[in-house]
């Protein structure tokens, strides 16, 4: 089933932030790794977060809080991207 999916839409998804990339300069984003569910499986997800998203992500991977996500879910190469991220929150 994992290899038929290429595009969800409106796709909501709950996981762990298991990295991120230091901003560029003065901006406030950057590309985030995370470990979360899709179609009841664990998969690795890369999303760009921007503003208080992304400090909200900092917090979360700094205290291992969980985060619940919503965007479309893109599969590229060997993984899944979120993209055209609209909410960002930790979970719990």
């Amino acid at each position: 089933m994992q290899n038929l999916i290429s595009n969800l839409t409106n796709v909501e998804t709950q996981g762990l932030v298991l990295g991120m990339r230091s901003p560029e300069g003065d901006k406030l984003s950057g590309e985030v790794d995370l470990m979360g569910v899709v179609m009841n499986r664990l998969e690795r997800i890369k999303l760009e977060l921007f503003d208080q998203d992304y400090v909200t992500a900092i917090r979360a991977y700094q205290e291992r809080f969980p985060v619940l996500c919503r965007g479309d879910l893109v599969k590229e190469n060997h993984g899944f991207v979120l993209k055209n991220v609209c909410s960002f929150s930790v979970h719990g």
